[in-house]
């Protein structure tokens, strides 16, 4: 919702409501940091991925949608540059009757040259940005004067093509300066700022809503979903046409190096995505047109899964029609059929209903979902507190007060590296991620031959923060997504929150050696985090699981005797949509989640208990601890 009228504010507040069709409204889409239940520690504003820029006109194919909008009031007689610059911000802040009602506030000249554009903006935090007091640049003329706009910065989105990148920013903004003439007796700012527009928290959350992008993983197995951001106010052809653009030009943001795009440079949208019944038809031409067959297919996956998900205030995409220069593509095996229903490639939900865990004995222990019969592996010993198995079943980590050992699920253990681990994550390429006393360490995988998984390392691995400084924070915990591609972690020592960042990578570092000649080269790891965080309060995160492509599960610190009520449990959304509360019991310690299978939990007295449906009661389903799905 927008901001109410205060006294002696210059706007009022309308809300429009289109009667024609009401549309649907997905959990993935709702308003950025909307609570759905009552939950441990505050969300905040997610500010990932690109802002799509797009013209922001109400004609027949718009959204069809109710959208609260302010409809500022035009400039007061007499007002004084203060009053104006006020005036002018509140009004630019939304695109209502093409504006006209914040170049009112402008010079004839300035309002010519004043060009707002969606994907330049400054969001500020709380109620800013602050407007200071009038000064006179020249003694004695008292036609002139401007008036300096400062505050503390939430995000900058910066112009890059047809998007803009969010990046977080903690200090403050560079002032901005507004230059103001008078004219027939009344102030009017001269010179705005050209494109830039100032905006609160509130009014970023009305213009703006979320959407995703996907692209392919750097083995391109995978679809990984990328969080973007459109105007409200723009058309369904304009929303589908930004949305394909981004595709091929893969926008910036804490994601772009971890991912790729199947589009090859050089690839142009011909003309408007076109929709007839639920089949969007995508018309492409320049360097497309001399790639492959397996190529096309990974563009068609990536616009299926992009544009099947965008749909809000027009009829559903079910399926996509790929043209290259306006002739329709079929794909193999097709029977010359160009309609595509299901993509070659799949966003990961997670790895099925087969969980792991240990029992009292020291025995590694595998299960097919709460009621199915479980199966003894092997016997590992007493004293293990923890285990991690790879994706594909074959790898087993396990940790002993504090020391990490890994091997074949079936073989021999072998101690790595030093000491202090606390949390461990299998990711989709069999490459195992930790968290030491140090920081954030990965074991890299390597296989020669018919010989099984060995692990280099543990290396270090550089954590960044959305604007490139260095995390200084410890990660305690670590979560790979189904996807090889992001993370979950847990970050801060007493006053922990949750994060999520991208794997990416950096070419080795001067003095670092180089791969022999023939073999592929191997760089840095490195973790870049996304602006959104999730503040665990007073009682802190102690562990997490992912649940599905978009989810993630925390559980909160103990809270102290048996019979109280149990740690927190929440379910997050990756994007920043929503989190929304799990029942909870007593005595809970670790956690393990998959999306359509049983949330497990394990006991402080050595129970396992499982929760069919995140919202339903728990139950005992026998004695074990460290429950884990693969990951």
């Amino acid at each position: 919702m927008g901001r109410l009228p205060v006294p002696g504010s210059r706007f009022r507040f309308r809300f429009r409501l289109r009667l024609s069709r009401l549309p649907r409204f997905p959990a993935a889409v709702l308003a950025a940091g909307v609570a759905t239940a009552s939950v441990a520690g505050c969300v905040s504003i997610p500010n990932s991925g690109p802002v799509l820029s797009d013209p922001v006109t109400q004609g027949a194919n718009a959204q069809d949608q109710p959208y609260p909008q302010l409809v500022p009031e035009p400039p007061a007689p007499g007002g004084s540059p203060v009053d104006i610059v006020r005036g002018f911000l509140a009004a630019s802040a939304s695109f209502a009757d093409g504006q006209q009602v914040a170049r009112d506030f402008l010079t004839k000249s300035a309002s010519h040259a004043w060009q707002p554009t969606w994907s330049a903006a400054t969001v500020f935090k709380g109620t800013g940005p602050q407007v200071g007091q009038v000064t006179y640049p020249y003694p004695g003329n008292r036609k002139l004067a401007t008036v300096v706009v400062s505050g503390k910065a939430k995000t900058e989105l910066s112009i890059h093509d047809s998007y803009a990148v969010p990046s977080a920013s903690g200090g403050n903004s560079a002032p901005v300066t507004f230059t103001l003439a008078r004219v027939g007796g009344q102030w009017r700012i001269s010179r705005p700022p050209p494109r830039q527009r100032l905006l609160t928290s509130t009014e970023f959350d009305d213009d703006y809503q979320m959407r995703n992008l996907y692209f392919l993983d750097p083995t391109s197995r995978y679809l990984v979903p990328d969080p973007v951001y459109v105007p409200l106010q723009t058309t369904s052809t304009n929303l589908l046409n930004g949305l394909v653009r981004d595709l091929i030009d893969h926008p910036g943001g804490w994601l772009h190096d971890g991912t790729r795009t199947a589009f090859p440079p050089g690839t142009r949208l011909l003309g408007d995505v076109m929709v007839n019944g639920g089949t969007a038809e995508v018309n492409l031409g320049g360097a497309v047109a001399r790639a492959g067959d397996r190529v096309r297919e990974q563009i068609s996956a990536q616009l299926l899964d992009t544009l099947s998900r965008s749909a809000q205030g027009q009829p559903s995409i079910q399926s996509v029609v790929l043209d290259v220069n306006g002739k329709p593509w079929s794909p193999p095996q097709a029977q010359q059929n160009p309609v595509q229903h299901s993509p070659k490639l799949r966003v990961p939900e997670g790895p099925g209903k087969t969980f792991y865990y240990l029992d009292s004995q020291g025995s590694l222990m595998s299960q097919s979902g709460a009621s199915g019969r479980a199966v003894e592996l092997r016997s590992l010993g007493s004293g293990y507190s923890a285990i991690a198995v790879s994706p594909d079943h074959r790898y087993l980590a396990a940790l002993r007060g504090g020391t990490l050992y890994t091997g074949p699920l079936h073989g021999t253990l072998v101690k790595r590296a030093g000491n202090g681990y606390t949390t461990m994550s299998w990711d989709a390429n069999d490459q195992l991620w930790a968290t030491t006393p140090d920081g954030l360490v990965m074991l890299r995988g390597e296989v020669t031959g018919q010989s099984p998984l060995s692990l280099a390392g543990p290396e270090s691995v550089t954590v960044e923060q959305p604007d490139g400084l260095p995390e200084t924070k410890p990660i305690t915990a670590v979560r790979v997504a189904p996807d090889g591609v992001r993370v979950a972690v847990i970050i801060g020592g007493t006053t922990r929150e949750l994060a999520f960042g991208a794997i990416a990578s950096r070419p080795p570092s001067q003095g670092q050696i180089l791969p022999r000649p023939g073999q592929p080269e191997e760089s840095a790891p490195m973790v870049t985090l996304s602006p959104f965080s999730v503040s665990g309060g007073q009682a802190g995160f102690s562990s997490l699981s992912w649940y599905g492509a978009d989810n993630v599960v925390t559980l909160g610190a103990a809270s102290g005797s048996a019979g109280s009520a149990g740690p927190a449990l929440t379910e997050h959304s990756v994007d920043g949509a929503s989190s929304t509360a799990i029942p909870t019991e007593p005595g809970i310690r670790s956690i393990a989640t998959s999306a359509g299978s049983d949330l497990v939990a394990g006991t402080m007295d050595g129970k396992l208990m499982e929760n069919p449906n995140m919202g339903g009661g728990w139950r005992s389903i026998g004695t074990g601890l460290a429950p884990a799905y693969p990951g």
